[in-house]
């Protein structure tokens, strides 16, 4: 039978609606002046992609539900694949520099992907400054997270200038689409095997490991009672029921710098980024008026914890209570650092995961139910994302590549996230926003570079 989607994959599906699209985006921008063979082209795009696509099953199947919502759906071969329908040419308005790619990148992320086909697109643009070229991808989260993102940008970007030799694939021929009886029959054995497969393996691991088994259990009750009591995050003007139309705003700097920031004052990179976000919104909320002495702004900031070999989503999350009220920037850094020095202590992560992952046991409306529940209560107020790459430069089909910058979804009730991925030696940030809710988010954006440079000052000092 065709492979089924994970619990959490499933809740990804679950918890779109026409307002909350569930879609990743990554923005690839290339000095195409530095390919040898000439300019990057669509055509070459498309090419390169034939080329390399069964290295990616995943990007030739569609998601097929189970009759009656009687299990998770499962992934099935398209037998309609139509390369030319997800790979799409535009270019830009002169003078193509970033604000008009950010307005290009938004448009496409206000559109929801169909689910009737393969749910990823790929857009060519031309027209940018500098002699630039860029790439902007769209994929359903329910298909790849953030670290897996890098795995599937491997397909396309190359360590030297000279592109690696793939070995040709045979002519791809689709797996026949199971009946829906079939799919039926499958998910009531599976509904039945999954629970009594998980419990022969905890009762092996109790009469193996009874102590380990004990602590893992204390562990697991102590991380969900830490989730539980954090109860509803702080009220602001950013938390509101979003709407199906986007903004995005993209911010660069250099990856050396926060290092530096991380050597000279402690903590660790992520830490610095999520002061330059708690110090970003400080500035947002001061600008708008509102009163941040002694504010917090709680933000959910995805862990992976997919192993080398795993496929589909691995992730959860820890909740960062970040202080946006007035004080240096240092002294910001130093209470983000010990509060997620704490975090990583404590077992809240352990009871995230438990509760994404329970749709492995529960019956699928239920789980469905569970998703949209916990997406509609206004557990956090922004989420934040870093996924570093590799600091070494990167090539698509010989052309250099210049900047990535990610795009991520937005919760129910949440109208702001801000995604960061460092590859090639740049951090590149993507803050995406509610449209109604936050035309100011070029005021976000800005703050961001502020606050790194205060703490550059301070490093430097």
């Amino acid at each position: 039978m065709p492979e089924r989607l994970t619990a959490l994959d499933a809740q990804f599906l679950h918890l779109e609606t026409p307002s909350v699209h569930m879609h990743v985006g990554g923005l690839l921008v290339f000095d195409s002046e530095t390919r040898p063979a000439g300019p990057l082209t669509f055509a070459d795009v498309r090419a390169l992609v034939r080329r390399r696509i069964h290295l990616v099953p995943r990007f030739r199947q569609k998601v097929v539900p189970v009759p009656f919502n009687a299990g998770r759906p499962v992934w099935v071969d398209d037998p309609h694949f139509d390369l030319d329908f997800h790979i799409r040419n535009s270019a830009l308005p002169a003078p193509g520099g970033r604000r008009e790619l950010a307005e290009a990148c938004q448009r496409i992320a206000s559109r929801p992907l169909d689910r009737s086909k393969p749910l990823w697109e790929l857009y060519f643009f031309e027209g940018l400054e500098d002699g630039h070229v860029a790439i902007f991808s769209k994929v359903h989260h329910c298909m790849i997270d953030g670290m897996s993102g890098i795995d599937i940008a491997t397909i396309l970007l190359d360590f030297t200038v000279e592109p690696r030799e793939i070995e040709p694939a045979p002519p791809w021929r689709p797996a026949p689409e199971p009946s829906g009886r079939a799919l039926l029959a499958d998910a009531v054995v599976d509904q039945i095997t999954n629970p009594i497969r998980a419990g022969f393996d905890i009762a092996e691991q109790i009469v193996r490991a009874p102590r380990i088994a004990l602590h893992q259990a204390q562990d697991l009750a102590g991380g969900l009672a830490e989730l539980v009591s954090e109860g509803q995050a702080p009220g602001s003007s950013i938390n509101h029921a979003i709407g199906p139309n986007r903004r995005f705003v993209i911010v660069d700097a250099p990856v050396g710098e926060f290092k530096e920031v991380k050597d000279a004052l402690g903590g660790t990179v992520n830490d610095v980024v999520l002061a330059c976000a708690a110090g970003a919104l400080h500035r947002f909320l001061v600008d708008r008026g509102e009163q941040t002495q002694g504010r917090t702004l709680r933000a959910m900031v995805p862990v992976s914890v997919r192993a080398d070999q795993q496929h589909g989503n691995q992730i959860t999350n820890i909740f960062v209570n970040m202080p946006v009220g007035p004080m240096t920037e240092v002294h910001r850094l130093r209470a983000i650092s010990a509060i997620t020095k704490d975090l990583k202590a404590s077992h809240q992560a352990l009871g995230a995961a438990a509760l994404m992952n329970l749709g492995t046991w529960a019956p699928p409306t239920l789980h469905a139910l569970g998703a949209r529940l916990m997406s509609r209560g206004r557990f956090i107020n922004l989420a934040v994302s870093n996924v570093p790459g590799p600091q070494v430069p990167l090539y698509m089909d010989g052309a250099r590549l210049a900047l990535t910058v990610p795009l991520m979804p937005l919760a129910e009730s949440s109208g702001l996230s801000i995604a960061v991925t460092s590859l090639s030696g740049i951090m590149g940030f993507g803050l995406t926003g509610d449209w109604d809710m936050l035309p100011d988010l070029d005021v976000v954006a800005g703050g961001l570079l502020s606050t790194l440079a205060e703490l550059l000052k301070a490093a430097r000092a």
